[in-house]
Parts: structure tokens; C-alpha cells; sequence
């Protein structure tokens, strides 16, 4: 006989559903003193040792090596706009990176003025490891529909365990920037949509929570609201009751959230710098996801195959669908007309993708084979992950870019009143170096600064007219040039001005490549002071 959806459902067990009633030391219920309090059940307490089993295991993998990577760029703006004062924080904000803001804010609340990359760093790991046993709660509470109690934790578990091993989710664990958090926002958005819609009473608490997440969700990454498709679909295959309760939640959440969407749109011209993303990209930010391994690519899509045949799971093989895969070709199609595609927006995606593969774990009918599965699957894409691990680990490649091996190129070579320039300018932000390793470009004298980035309220300063310009550079025997790899790049007319200074009274002497940053020397020419523009 074909399978027919939750035929035989296994209802969750709660404190509030449990026929039995615990007893005290052996003591029924009914013959218990007043005021003697029941233990907790044998199987909340397994719940709860296995939520705790998987923050502590992903809060060991996610701090694992976490100040060995080079900060990137962006990073090393958290950390300059942290360190200022809230006022400073505030003033930049309204002009720039609002959708950053909460992050600014918690971690200069967290860490003072003085804010280093791995406490930074240390936000995301403790929103990663908290994520783990959330989506534990979560897979256990979604199979629980369809399987028993045994499976069901199973099925959670193997959902949490893929979660930490994924190479992916270690790259933005250990990321000072709010994708990790909005990955946690997102993942207890849904576990409070699951609880919500299988309360028979007293629900509202988790309505009410679930509709607040929706505004954090967005205060932290708006493309992260993508989820909410996820969402509709659970209610959608929930029944009636829970289509309009979960219907009125989300829609408030939205509603509060459209002052802050409206304030985020007026700051859309800083992510212009997006492309429409091909096809190719497409497919390549899947088998990143995975773990850059093609082996990885291909058990996964066999047990998502498998799951969607044959797991007794549905709903959860359509929330793990609808958020763990959907959200990637919806981004892109959307890129297509207003490029929002990038890969660490996606992030919040992981959790559903780790909870559509333990899906699979429901399609054995015994819990010994159900184990075997698990173990296979997890070990199987833990194992072709775990040279990415190391990779996003490594001092130079582990965030893309060598910020400290470039600040330190420059302090060990630089001498006492040497110029320094960054060519390209302005939104490629190469000038936050001097604000994350100031004591390296103590020496130098920024030519083209003209106010700095606290006095500005801006990222990295404004700059010098390129009149002025040449003025700066008179009595200059020295200067540093910080740019991309490769020849030297010219985006704006400022650039192309700088440029051609360069090029008309320097020679260059030397050039020092680092990940995705040059450092090149250029040395007055026997000519004299510069000649005027």
C-alpha cells in the first residue's frame, strides 16, 4: 500500500501531553507530598543532553582556529566602526551600512571602544552553536509528525551534526560580520513556527515570538527574509488554523518591518557594485555550499532524491526544500534584474539544507537502519569536508584576503615620512587598513586623506580634491601604493589623476603581492619636486 501523509502520526510528546504522570522517587503522582515536585522525564532529559551535546560540539569546531585567517575587508570595517563611540556609530549609519548596524552596536556594547577581530569573531560562534541545538529542537519536532519519538531525535540530531560539519557554515561561524546571527534569527523563527502550529493551547506566547522574529530577521539581513517562503509552505500543509494564525504573525512582522526596509532601500546604491551572476554561478556557489567537493555534491543530491521519493517526513522535506534549496535560484532570479546575489548572503540557507538531507533518516522504518543511514550521511560530508576546514582556516586564503600580511609588509619596509596612496579609491575601501593596523602605517602620511573616517561619519574618510593633490605629494621621495593584484586600477576620474602623477614624476621600484592586495613602491625621479598638475 502506497504511503499516505502522517496516517499513522505520532503525536510530540510534551510536559502538557503526557497521559502518564512522572513520579518522585518512586512515589506515584497521586500519593506525592504537596509541594514535591516531578522530575523531568527520561526523555526531555535526553533532549536536553543532546541540545547541550550540540552547542558544545559546534562551539568547539567554530573556535577552532578562530584568529588564524587574515581579517578581509569588510571584517576590518566591523571592526573600525565598533570601536567608535555609539554617537559615531549612529552618525555613520544614517548615511551608510544601516543594515549593519545591530552587529555595530553589539559588538561595541559587547567590547568598548576597543574591539579586536576574534571577539568580533566570537558573535557569530556563539550564534552558530546556538543555531546547532536549535535545529535540533527543530528536525526532532518536524519528524515527530510522521515518525516515532526514537527517529525522530535521530532525524534532529542528524540535522545539527551536518550542521557544524559543514565547511560553509565554519567559513561564517567565524566571520565578524551578522550572517551567523541572522542564520540563528532565522532558524528560531521557524523552530517558534513549528511550536506555534503544533500548541493545541497557549500559543499565542509562540506566535507572538515568531512575528517579532521576522523584523530582527530583516534588521540583520533583509535576504534572509526568504525564509518566510519556507514558512508559508509549513503553514500551507499545517490546515486551516494555523494558516491564518501563522498568516497574521508573519504579516505584522512584515508590517513592522517595512520602516526598516524602507531606511535599508535608501542605502541600496552601496551594494551597486553587484553583477547580474551567470549560470556558472549558480552551480558554483551550490558546490561551495557543500564543501567545494564533488563527492559532497553528489551524496547529497542522492539523498535529497532519496528523501523526496521515499521519507515519510513530507513536511519536513518541504520545509527543508523551500529553505534549504529554493532561496538559491530565487536570489539569482531575482539578481537578474536587481543584482543581490553574493554567497555569504545565503548563509541562513544551511540550516534548512542540513534539515532536507536528515530527512532522508525517516525513510528506514527501523531505528537501527535509520542509524546506520545517519552515520553514513554525516560521516560521508564530513569527511569530503574536511579539507575546505583547513582551508578557511589558513592565515592567507582562509578569508580571501591577507589584510594582516599586507599591514605587516608595509610596517616592516616603510620609513619615516613616506607618502602612502590607495589606488583604487573610495568604495573598494583598501584605506580600513590604517584603521585595523594603525601602529604598521604609523609612519606614513595618508597624501589624498583628507578628513578622516570618525570625522567624516563615512567608512574610510573623504579624500582630497584632485587639484590639491599634487601639492600633497611636493617634497615626497617615497610612496606606497596599495591596490588590488595586477597593474594598478583606475575607477573615477580621481584615480586616473592620481595615476598620472604617479606615472609623471615616480618610477616604480618594487612591487609585493599578497592575497587579493598589492603593495608597490614608487620612488621620486631624479627630476626634482613634482611638476604641477
Amino acid at each position: 500500500m502506497p504511503h499516505r501523509l502522517n496516517s499513522h502520526p505520532h503525536r510530540e510528546v510534551t510536559l502538557s501531553s503526557t497521559h502518564a504522570r512522572p513520579t518522585t522517587a518512586g512515589v506515584p503522582a497521586a500519593r506525592r507530598r504537596p509541594g514535591q515536585q516531578a522530575p523531568v522525564p527520561v526523555r526531555h532529559r535526553v533532549d536536553v543532553l543532546a541540545g547541550l551535546a550540540s552547542v558544545l560540539a559546534a562551539a568547539v569546531v567554530f573556535s577552532w582556529r578562530l584568529g588564524t585567517p587574515s581579517p578581509w575587508r569588510d571584517e576590518a570595517v566591523t571592526i573600525a566602526v565598533a570601536s567608535r563611540t555609539t554617537g559615531q556609530i549612529w552618525a555613520l549609519v544614517q548615511k551608510v551600512d544601516l543594515v549593519h548596524a545591530p552587529f555595530y552596536f553589539l559588538a561595541h556594547l559587547l567590547f568598548g571602544t576597543d574591539v579586536d577581530i576574534v571577539e568580533a569573531r566570537w558573535i557569530s560562534v556563539v550564534a552558530a552553536s546556538l543555531t546547532a541545538p536549535l535545529l535540533y529542537g527543530l528536525g526532532r519536532r518536524a519528524a515527530a509528525l510522521a515518525v516515532g519519538p526514537g527517529q525522530a531525535r535521530l532525524t534532529g540530531g542528524v540535522a545539527a551534526a551536518l550542521f557544524v560539519s559543514m565547511p560553509f557554515v565554519s567559513r561564517y561561524a567565524q566571520e565578524a560580520r551578522p550572517y551567523a546571527l541572522a542564520t540563528l534569527v532565522a532558524t528560531l523563527g521557524t523552530y517558534l513556527l513549528v511550536r506555534a502550529s503544533a500548541a493545541r493551547r497557549r500559543s499565542t506566547g509562540w506566535w507572538v515570538g515568531y512575528g517579532l522574529s521576522v523584523p530582527v530577521l530583516v534588521a540583520l539581513n533583509t535576504v534572509a527574509a526568504l525564509v518566510l517562503v519556507a514558512h508559508a509552505g509549513w503553514a500551507l500543509a499545517c490546515g486551516r488554523r494555523v494558516r491564518w494564525r501563522a498568516a497574521v504573525a508573519a504579516g505584522t512582522g512584515v508590517v513592522l518591518s517595512v520602516p526598516l526596509l524602507l531606511a535599508q532601500d535608501a542605502q541600496s546604491g552601496q551594494v551597486a557594485f553587484l553583477q547580474r551572476p551567470t549560470p556558472a554561478e549558480l552551480g558554483s556557489h551550490v558546490l561551495f555550499a557543500l564543501g567545494s567537493s564533488w563527492t559532497a555534491l553528489a551524496v547529497a543530491a542522492l539523498a535529497v532524491a532519496v528523501a523526496v521519493r521515499w521519507a515519510r517526513a513530507r513536511r519536513l522535506v518541504l520545509l527543508g526544500l523551500l529553505w534549504g534549496v529554493l532561496p538559491w535560484p530565487l536570489l539569482w532570479t531575482v539578481s537578474q534584474v536587481t543584482p543581490f546575489w553574493t554567497t555569504r548572503y545565503l548563509v541562513f540557507v544551511a540550516p534548512g539544507t542540513a534539515l532536507l538531507l536528515a530527512s532522508v533518516v525517516t525513510v528506514a522504518v527501523r531505528l537501527r537502519v535509520a542509524a546506520v543511514v545517519a552515520a553514513a550521511l554525516v560521516g560521508a560530508l564530513a569527511v569530503t569536508g574536511v579539507h575546505m576546514q583547513f582551508v578557511f582556516r589558513s592565515p592567507t586564503i582562509g578569508h580571501a584576503e591577507d589584510l594582516r600580511g599586507t599591514a605587516e609588509y608595509v610596517g616592516l619596509n616603510a620609513r619615516p615620512g613616506d607618502g602612502l596612496l590607495f589606488l583604487p579609491d573610495g568604495e573598494y575601501r583598501y584605506r580600513v587598513l590604517t584603521q585595523l593596523y594603525p601602529e604598521d602605517f604609523a609612519q606614513l602620511d595618508d597624501i589624498a586623506l583628507a578628513r578622516t573616517a570618525t570625522e567624516s561619519a563615512t567608512l574610510v574618510g573623504t579624500t582630497v580634491q584632485t587639484p590639491q593633490l599634487w601639492r600633497h605629494m611636493a617634497g615626497v621621495g617615497r610612496i606606497w601604493v596599495i591596490g588590488g593584484v595586477g597593474p594598478v586600477v583606475t575607477k573615477t576620474a580621481e584615480d586616473r589623476e592620481t595615476k598620472r602623477l604617479l606615472d609623471q614624476d615616480y618610477q616604480l621600484v618594487s612591487t609585493e603581492e599578497k592575497r587579493a592586495f598589492s603593495v608597490k613602491l614608487y620612488v621620486l625621479k631624479d627630476t626634482g619636486t613634482p611638476a604641477a598638475g
